[in-house]
């Protein structure tokens, strides 16, 4: 069985992009396409028009299919008729009239889970929430999959906190959005929002899912670490395989794990 190959970037932030990591980026993955490029969320820095031309633009230069759902970033703070009325206008009409597509080669199912919110009972819009309907929805797509496919989830909003930081606020919904993924044997989650890189899995007792988080792309908006991506191979016994690829401002290299 040939292995599949998903290139997973996210918080790329057209409108705060570094032109120069955007064309290395592009150019790497043209070097070697994956089967899908999966991008986890924020797209856009303020969901303005022109940002969301910039990120349909450098999807419609990907080497491989695409699939991708929205983050936070990507619902107008400005127009707050459209945010409350129908926020995600802008991005049906730029990105794809889906927030939570699905993607299988038959061998591997990538399927997106849209954890961004218009608003939310608390401060902190930004944080998301992964609703009782979204998330019954996802399930009810993975119960319809056959059994042998290896099962991905892509989400922009974090479902663990990175283990050297232990008190970054996750998702809302997180710990019964990891119970349900867990009993459907889901073995990736691909997730962004904090612009920093790990690798968790849910749970050490139980194993997967293997929560990936993903570096900012291709922005400027850096947390002490570099512009990154991960590059997955999923082969037979369908065993992720990660290779952390940053960029050190010359070119992509691969980031030795610790």
């Amino acid at each position: 069985m040939t292995a599949t190959r998903i290139a997973h970037l996210t918080d790329l932030h057209f409108g705060a992009e570094d032109p120069s990591v955007v064309a290395a980026l592009l150019d790497e993955l043209k070097a070697e396409p994956p089967d899908l490029v999966a991008i986890s969320g924020d797209l856009t820095q303020g969901a303005r028009l022109s940002e969301f031309r910039a990120a349909r633009a450098f999807i419609d230069k990907l080497p491989a299919p695409s699939l991708a759902v929205p983050g936070n970033h990507d619902i107008s703070p400005y127009n707050l008729l459209e945010r409350f009325t129908d926020p995600y206008a802008r991005w049906r009409r730029a990105i794809s009239p889906d927030t939570s597509p699905t993607w299988s080669n038959g061998r591997v199912a990538v399927l997106g889970l849209n954890s961004a919110r218009r608003m939310g009972l608390h401060w902190d819009w930004s944080r998301g929430r992964v609703t009782r309907l979204r998330l019954a929805r996802l399930l009810a797509r993975l119960d319809s999959l056959p059994a042998d496919l290896v099962k991905v989830v892509v989400m922009h909003h974090p479902l663990v906190a990175p283990e050297a930081a232990p008190a970054t606020p996750v998702v809302f919904g997180a710990a019964g959005a990891l119970r349900a993924l867990a009993l459907r044997n889901v073995r990736l989650v691909l997730a962004g929002h904090l612009h920093r890189g790990f690798a968790r899995l849910a749970s050490p007792s139980n194993g997967p899912p293997l929560i990936l988080q993903g570096g900012t792309a291709t922005s400027v908006r850096l947390r002490g670490e570099p512009n990154a991506y991960n590059d997955i191979t999923i082969p037979a016994d369908g065993e992720p395989q990660v290779r952390v690829r940053t960029w050190d401002g010359r070119a992509w290299i691969t980031q030795a794990r610790n």
